[in-house]
């Protein structure tokens, strides 16, 4: 299967603890386990880097002015799957590539549906697979029934 990338934009973005909440669920809806996260701030003048998405959260608290912040979150082998959500001057880009296409898409379909419930359009997540047991049971109890049926005597012929 192809590579799995994919890119959305969202201005003017205001939320920066969505981001986070967005992040945690990109997480475990990849999942990413184990996972390498990096979270840039101010990349474009001074930066300075975090490992954790607490102590990010906690820096920013401290610091509410930063001018950007990029988190990047992927499996150990970044190639396989990873996820980015880049904030800066109230431009949002959420983006998500890797070889590992189930595991990518279901990351970035994670953090995109937080960051789109935000202004109340989230979109709908891919349907989990079917219970095959009881599709199965389903089609053959409609089959039954459609047999039953067309060999029902309805009664008007003759009348």
């Amino acid at each position: 299967m192809a590579r799995f990338e994919l890119s959305e934009r969202w201005c003017p973005w205001r939320d920066l603890d969505l981001l986070f909440t967005a992040a945690h669920a990109a997480i475990e809806a990849g999942p990413f386990n184990p996972f390498l996260c990096e979270v840039v701030f101010n990349a474009e003048f001074d930066p300075f880097t975090v490992d954790t998405l607490e102590q990010a959260q906690e820096d920013l608290r401290r610091n509410p002015h930063m001018m950007s912040m990029d988190i990047t979150l992927s499996h150990m082998n970044a190639d396989e799957a990873s996820v980015s959500i880049r904030y800066s001057g109230e431009r949002l880009l959420l983006s998500g590539s890797g070889s590992d296409w189930i595991c990518a898409r279901a990351a970035y379909d994670a953090a995109q549906a937080v960051l789109s419930s935000h202004f109340g359009n989230a979109p709908k997540l891919p349907k989990p697979p079917p219970d095959t047991v009881a599709e199965t049971r389903r089609r053959l109890v409609i089959s039954d029934l459609e047999s039953a049926l067309r060999n029902v005597d309805s009664g008007h012929e003759g009348r």
